[in-house]
């Protein structure tokens, strides 16, 4: 299997899509379970400092790569349960993460670190053909690529910090993990933190991480909370939205974006009379509220829209959509939903106009026709008399 069909976000054919639809949400949760352990495994293997099983480079300075991969599996883990492609894909850092230090600093946590990440990862590998939802592209690609350079910039940051901890002062200088997350978070945040580089060698680590740092911040705000908000922005339109609806008293409804329904809207506005245009084209719609109209994005002809938009409470209705058909079945719909609704449908032909009619049209208007007879009486007009002698 090559590289691409991994971010081939077409359905594959076969009894694996199928065995990986009823299984996703437990290899979603299994992916969650690994990742706590990890974390519990992390947290202890830095607090009670175990025994290595031989000596190490790494002794009394075991990086937190089993805390970083439990939280990456974590924060995957809802995307696995979704058959997101990158998700399975970045899930392979968590073994190569574990693995690593369990190499470099063997202990009883770190082992069983290593084993566990393998384990789900190799449970999850036989699926991914199944993984087919999103793309290798895309906002879902960029929030779980963000999700993963935070969580390095955070490893490399405590690492560093532990490592390089005697550089900074006040002595003794950054001792411990806790110190080491400290000294992190506050330099990413911008916030400052009370240790001072003392060496040349701290000092370039420290202009590093805060360039990491401040870029990933920045990247977290715009693609993590930027989306939050819009949908919370979103959700506060629509209940206003919806507040708008039901104060409207003895109103119309005008179906439909066409220029015809422009101009009738325009007609009503200056008659004082409140109106609201319904159409399923959301770029007209966006066009018409810029204007100042009041809209809502819907299907005239469903019940759900009408009642929305005040069907029971309107005075009268105009149909004027692009189309006789969405026309009769609008009028159709209106009609059983309010009987002494006054409707009037606009259509194109002599028999679309009877059909109208027929299926509960007040009045059906062919504005073709109109617009002919209102050019002869205004031709047919006699000439005004021009002014005679001496006339001011």
């Amino acid at each position: 299997m090559g590289f691409g069909r991994i971010w081939d976000p077409r359905p594959p054919a076969g009894p694996g899509l199928l065995r990986l639809a009823s299984r996703a949400p437990y290899l979603g949760a299994a992916a969650a379970a690994v990742g706590g352990l990890l974390v519990v495994c992390g947290f202890l293997s830095a607090t009670l400092i175990p025994h290595d099983i031989y000596s190490d480079p790494l002794g009394g300075y075991d990086p937190p790569f089993d805390v970083i991969a439990g939280l990456l599996l974590l924060a995957l883990s809802f995307r696995i349960r979704d058959r997101s492609p990158v998700a399975w894909v970045f899930s392979l850092l968590a073994p190569t993460m574990t693995i690593g230090i369990a190499i470099l600093s063997p202990n009883v946590f770190s082992i069983v670190s290593a084993a566990a990440a393998t384990l789900v990862v190799a449970t999850i590998v036989p699926y991914r053909s199944g993984f087919f939802r999103g793309g290798g592209t895309g906002p879902e690609a960029t929030q779980l690529l963000v999700i993963v350079t935070a969580l390095l910039t955070l490893l490399f940051g405590m690492v560093g910090a532990r490592w390089l901890g005697d550089q900074f002062s006040p002595a003794p200088g950054i001792q411990g993990w806790g110190d080491a997350l400290y000294f992190t978070v506050t330099t990413i945040s911008t916030n400052g933190s009370n240790y001072t580089p003392l060496t040349d060698t701290a000092r370039y680590y420290v202009v590093i991480l805060v360039l990491l740092g401040v870029g990933t911040f920045l990247s977290a705000v715009v693609v993590l909370f930027l989306p939050f908000l819009e949908r919370r922005l979103a959700g506060i339109a629509q209940r206003l939205e919806r507040a708008q609806m039901e104060e409207l008293r003895d109103h119309v409804i005008i179906c439909g974006a066409s220029p015809e329904a422009r101009a009738t809207a325009d007609t009503l506005r200056e008659a004082g009379v409140r109106s609201v245009i319904v159409s399923s084209d959301q770029s007209a719609l966006d066009v018409l509220k810029a204007e100042g109209w009041r809209t809502y994005h819907g299907d005239p002809a469903t019940d759900d829209s009408l009642r929305y938009v005040g069907i029971d409470r309107a005075r009268a209705m105009v149909v004027a959509q692009d189309t006789d058909a969405e026309n009769l079945l609008t009028v159709m719909t209106a009609r059983g939903l309010n009987p002494t609704l006054r409707i009037v449908a606009v259509g194109a032909t002599d028999s679309s106009l009877a059909k109208l009619r027929r299926a509960g049209a007040s009045e059906a208007l062919s504005l073709v026709k109109v617009a002919a007879k209102l050019v002869s009486q205004a031709a047919l007009q006699p000439p005004p008399s021009a002014p005679g002698p001496g006339s001011p």
